[in-house]
């Protein structure tokens, strides 16, 4: 009984929730990377798109298209435990999105987790004021963060993370699953997919 009254808890278990905002050119080993590992930790995720596609498929850095879960102005209601901006060449849309500012700024404000990688901690985060004391970001942008630069794959400062690329991208989302679900959860994701060097 004690078995499944612990099986019928975890079903109706509320998952954290993240939001990753994608734009044509965003950075598809930055998104897909983050989106698998952090569900593969348990975590919801919604794809939210900046275009005017109804159909929500956005065209990616590389080529690659994908199809986004919704608009970001229907997330607008919505709130998340975590909101992540990747990088490429779309992270300079994503920084004119309004409906995205204002979400990253009520997450910042709250208290709650919020952050970029690659370009997005430049294009997105220091333009818009959304900064933190410590930050990383796609390593030949450095210049632009200035003093508050540090050349390590994954930062947290306070509520702000940053990660600085696709090759960081992983590191980034077992971080995200350790904050949000607990070590022993992100420990058994790194292991599932081979990420030994994780706090290893």
């Amino acid at each position: 009984m004690a078995a499944v009254l612990h099986a019928v808890s975890d079903l109706v278990a509320v998952k954290p929730t993240a939001l990753i905002p994608v734009a044509n050119g965003s950075e598809e080993i930055e998104t897909a990377a983050l989106v698998d590992v952090l569900a593969r930790g348990g975590v919801r995720v919604t794809l939210a798109d900046v275009g005017e596609d109804d159909d929500h498929f956005v065209t990616m850095a590389q080529g690659t298209i994908v199809q986004a879960d919704k608009a970001i102005s229907a997330c607008t209601h919505l709130d998340f435990d975590v909101i992540v901006v990747p990088g490429g060449p779309g992270a300079a849309t994503l920084a004119e999105c309004q409906d995205l500012i204002t979400l990253l700024k009520s997450q910042k404000n709250a208290g709650k987790l919020y952050g970029g990688i690659c370009a997005g901690p430049v294009d997105v985060l220091l333009k818009h004021g959304l900064t933190s004391n410590v930050m990383t970001c796609y390593p030949e942008s450095n210049k632009m963060l200035g003093a508050i630069y540090t050349d390590d794959r994954v930062v947290i400062a306070d509520n702000c993370v940053t990660s600085q690329g696709p090759d960081t991208a992983i590191d980034m989302g077992l971080t995200l699953v350790e904050l949000l679900r607990g070590e022993a959860t992100a420990k058994k994701v790194a292991d599932g997919i081979d990420a030994y060097d994780w706090k290893h």
